[in-house]
């Protein structure tokens, strides 16, 4: 019986688009003035190309060379990257989805941003009515 070789999960190559992807995350979060990457959306933008190449790394190049197309983290792995690509979707055609506020809220979810005020709430309200 013939074996299928299973390619390496966690490359050097990987490890490094990650630490890339981790650095982008902290200059968009922290406001830091970086040459291209001072927008929020161009560093969208780029988690995203890094995060497509990171699956052919070592995600779905991985369930194509073992065939394991309908494994339960191959269809979590699925949901996921189309999740990520429906928020990339709405930052850039302005759609408002649940818990993602603004662009930055889009890059990480930040939990102490700002919250509206019950005047606020209570005037959206009123304008409603």
């Amino acid at each position: 019986m013939k074996t299928i070789a299973q390619p390496a999960v966690i490359t050097p190559t990987i490890i490094g688009l990650a630490l890339l992807a981790a650095a982008i995350v902290f200059i968009g979060v922290t406001g830091k003035k970086v040459p291209l990457l001072s927008n929020i959306r161009v560093d969208i933008i780029l988690l995203v190309i890094i995060g497509m190449t990171i699956c052919t790394q070592g995600g779905i190049g991985r369930v194509a060379a073992t065939g394991q197309w309908t494994h339960p983290l191959s269809i979590i792995g699925y949901i996921l990257g189309g999740l990520i690509l429906l928020i990339t979707l709405a930052v850039f055609v302005g759609w408002k989805l649940p818990f993602i506020a603004n662009d930055q809220q889009a890059l990480l979810h930040d939990r102490n941003a700002r919250k509206p005020q019950s005047s606020e709430c209570r005037y959206a309200l009123s304008a409603i009515k």
